[in-house]
This record gives C-alpha cells, structure tokens and sequence, in this order.
C-alpha cells in the first residue's frame, strides 16, 4: 500500500472512530491527529527522546467513567496486515505514556476493523502481552541497550496498571451504521448542557 493510500486510510479510521466513539453518547473524542489543539494533548516522548502519538482522545461521559481521559490508535483495516507487530508496539506506547503521564492515561483504547493475532485475542490485554511489549521495544520504551536489562527494569506495577486500563474494540462497517443519529446526539449533547446531567 502507498504511503499516501495509507495515510488516507489512517485518517478515515480515525474519523470513524471518532464518529462511533461519540455516538455512543459515552465519550467525547475531542482531540483528533494532527490537529494543532490535539497534537499536544496526542504526543508523548520515548526513553530515546523521540516522540509518538494516538490518533485520537477525549473524555468519557458518566458513571463510573465520568470525566477519565482516554487515549485511542485506530487501525482502519480490511485484512489482518501487521496489527500484531503494531499492537506490540502500542502496548510499548502504553507503557511508556503511563509511565512519563499517568494522570493523563486513564483509558488506552485500541480500535480496529479487523481481528488479529487470533491465536492469542483473549489475552492481548494481559499484564504478560504488556511486559513483554515493553521488553520487546526496552531500547525506547525503558530506555536500555539489551533485553536482559529490559527484564530487570520493567516494572510490574506499571504493566499491571496498562493492562487494566486497556480497550480492545472491534468494530464492522455495519455496526457502524447501527449508531444513534447527529440529530440525536445533539438532543442529548444539549439536554446535559442545559440540565447539567
């Protein structure tokens, strides 16, 4: 794929992403790559002093979630491709934000339109998938030359912590078209705004 087809695509996944995040009525996905408000809000640096980004972020919407920030990489495929290799290194990512801002990594969200790594989906989310993402990437993610180290400095807190706030969310073209109508989501959008609900 070209890299101009490529980032066509990235930017339609981040747009529908946006789009069904908030028609669930349960987030507000403010903050959209690479818009200039967004870009600083996005951007987190790597141990080696280089920076990476999400594609998009925002704040959820009641209960239990009410106020949390959450951190989204959308991947807006039609085949598996290379999500395993580019889960990986989102998971590095996490660790890594987490890290350098955990007031800022409330949620970190994962949505593709493809499944992957099928052998092991029910446990892309655990602690193990976590640590071993960050030991595969310790030259960025921890900061050190060789795995060995890596094994030494990762910390088992903060593999727990990324683990426990991660969403893997698989969504389908006609799912999408299941979501409430713009006309809708501005009722209830001005509802709480009137009514501080």
């Amino acid at each position: 794929m070209s890299g101009e087809l490529l980032h066509s695509k990235g930017e339609e996944g981040a747009r529908r992403a946006k789009h069904w995040l908030d028609s669930t009525t349960r987030a507000n996905a403010r903050w959209v790559n690479p818009n200039p408000i967004a870009i600083p809000k996005l951007t987190f640096q790597w141990a080696d002093g280089s920076n990476f980004s999400f594609d998009l972020g925002g704040l959820l919407i009641g209960g239990e979630f009410e106020g949390q920030e959450f951190l989204v990489e959308s991947k807006f495929y039609e085949t598996p491709g290379h999500q395993g290799e580019m889960y990986i290194e989102y998971l590095a990512k996490c660790y890594r934000a987490f890290d350098t801002r955990p007031d800022r990594c409330d949620n970190f969200m994962w949505i593709t339109w493809h499944p992957f790594s099928l052998r092991k989906w029910s446990k892309l989310c655990s602690v193990d998938e976590v640590k071993s993402a960050a030991i595969t990437h310790h030259s960025k993610c921890l900061g050190c030359v060789d795995q060995t180290s890596a094994e030494e400095l990762v910390d088992d807190e903060i593999c727990k912590a990324v683990a426990d706030r991660l969403w893997l969310i698989l969504l389908s073209k006609r799912q999408e078209e299941l979501v409430i109508s713009k006309k809708h989501l501005g009722w209830i959008r001005d509802r709480e705004t009137t009514e501080g609900v």
